[in-house]
């Protein structure tokens, strides 16, 4: 077992902040670890809630840049309450190590959901973009960006009545108005494929970046693939100047609406001032598409295909 590992699983069985007592390791990213673990009210108490704890790696705890963005990102998410954003806790510490806590979620992130179907139901499409939107309007009114939306930080959650859920993930790029970022980030942030002309520039970024971002996802979702693909910087010139292909020449068996396709060309309008002017008006504009009615009928091949079988799921967590 690779070192690394051997530490991530040396905290399991411990307790955590006197109230946190860590059941299993459930994954490792570049900057930390997440575990299942049992919230405690009082430490030798037999059973709790259950949440994800996020631990920042060992061997980053000496990296002020990183401790730094770690404890942004929790800042920055528990700022925002929403039943479409993954509810995270203020940051605590367990020793030298910075963690928090976050709701523990079942099921698939988008991206999964996309690799089973290509592409989705424009009926379900529609519906997990406006949610999208909502928890994303939520974030910029409590004044924070979020600057990396994409299917890996859209997680579907398949409640027990049937219902999926949509949960935004992952406030590791975020940007919080009103405070500076120095050195935390490079210039250029977020994931290449979905980033607004304007983020991939290097310039201020504001929620018009994040309504171009859904719009991109909302495009994947409805064709089966983004609209630029390439190495960087030649995707961010593609964003910046070329108009993305028309969702029919990609997916020439999509059925949209006049509405739905006027929706994703507004929201990928390269000036952001020509985009929605917020989240809420791309969502009021996604909700009045015929597609949105049609959100109860049954699914079609695409959007069967995209259920994935219940050993497929996993706990939703953002290492």
């Amino acid at each position: 077992m690779p070192p690394a590992r051997v530490a991530a699983e040396a905290l399991v069985g411990k307790l955590l902040c006197n109230k946190y007592r860590v059941v299993q390791l459930l994954g490792s990213g570049g900057v930390g670890h997440v575990y299942l673990a049992e919230r405690l009210e009082r430490p030798h108490e037999a059973a709790a809630a259950r949440v994800a704890v996020k631990v920042l790696r060992a061997e980053l705890r000496d990296d002020p840049l990183l401790v730094a963005r770690f404890e942004r990102e929790a800042a920055a998410a528990s700022r925002v309450r929403h039943p479409n954003v993954l509810r995270v806790e203020a940051l605590e510490r367990a020793g030298d190590a910075p963690c928090f806590a976050m709701e523990l979620l079942v099921g698939l992130d988008l991206a999964d959901t996309l690799t089973f179907a290509r592409s989705l139901a424009p009926s379900r499409a529609v519906r997990i973009a406006a949610d999208a939107a909502a928890g994303l309007e939520a974030a910029h009114r409590a004044g924070v960006l979020h600057r990396d939306v994409k299917p890996e930080n859209l997680f579907l959650v398949h409640a027990a009545d049937g219902r999926e859920i949509v949960k935004l993930l992952d406030f590791g790029f975020s940007f919080t108005q009103g405070q500076g970022e120095g050195a935390l980030f490079p210039r250029v942030v977020g994931t290449p494929e979905y980033m607004a002309p304007e983020q991939a520039q290097g310039a201020p970024a504001g929620p018009a970046a994040d309504v171009y971002s859904l719009g991109i996802v909302l495009y994947e979702m409805l064709v089966g693939r983004v609209p630029f693909q390439g190495p960087y910087p030649a995707i961010a010139e593609k964003h910046g100047r070329e108009p993305p292909p028309p969702m029919h020449r990609l997916h020439p068996g999509l059925l949209v609406s006049r509405e739905l396709d006027a929706v994703v060309r507004k929201a990928l309008v390269k000036d952001p001032r020509g985009r929605f002017a917020s989240m809420a008006e791309l969502r009021q504009a996604l909700l009045a598409t015929p597609e949105a009615s049609a959100g109860a009928a049954p699914s079609g091949p695409s959007d069967a295909a995209a259920r994935a079988p219940p050993g497929a799921e996993h706990w939703g967590t953002k290492p």
